[in-house]
């Protein structure tokens, strides 16, 4: 855990102590989620699935450490492998996490979040629905940008593990998210 923070820590060295950190920052941020290398998810959807949207809420009871959570919902459209007909996938990952963050010069904040939660995932196609959960953590840089009083810029790299499995069949709930949209502060 002392690497996952030690970026954050190690930019709180070049950055003011005297910047007021606000109680709450929130977030809806879309992007995109690299997955693993699998050969079957990649014929069927491509090298990742659309981050639609995510929101993000962290409460800071201490200066430098805050405690929050994030939902989104995921969605691809592809083809099967066999017949070619559509399927979609949709994921919702639901997480809990600690946030160390560090107050920098000219409203940049530089974050790193530990957490874990659940993977909800929903497969539709010709050969019937697939419903599965899983327990997934994730790992999170980013950084907050203060535009003006209470609205921000934000943009993040999250890491989501392991793969979720469920019978014999695995699905691929993790991956590489990046995202970036806007933000309050309050």
């Amino acid at each position: 855990m002392p690497a996952v923070f030690s970026g954050a820590l190690f930019a709180e060295r070049c950055c003011e102590e005297d910047t007021e950190t606000p109680c709450f920052t929130s977030a809806l941020t879309t992007g995109f989620v690299f997955k693993h290398n699998d050969c079957v998810f990649k014929e069927v959807y491509g090298r990742g699935i659309e981050n639609v949207i995510t929101a993000d809420l962290c409460y800071y009871p201490w200066r430098s450490w805050g405690i929050g959570g994030k939902v989104g919902y995921w969605r691809a459209t592809g083809c099967t492998t066999t017949f070619k007909r559509c399927t979609l996938l949709q994921q919702i990952p639901v997480t809990f996490y600690l946030r160390g963050i560090s107050q920098c010069r000219r409203g940049v904040q530089l974050y790193a979040s530990l957490g874990g939660g659940v993977m909800v995932v929903k497969e539709k196609s010709y050969l019937g629905d697939l419903k599965a959960r899983g327990g997934i953590g994730e790992l999170e840089a980013g950084l907050i940008y203060h535009a003006r009083r209470y609205f921000d810029l934000t943009c993040a790299f999250r890491y989501l593990f392991p793969r979720a499995c469920v019978c014999d069949n695995k699905i691929d709930g993790g991956g590489f998210d990046v995202r970036a949209g806007i933000g309050f502060s309050f």
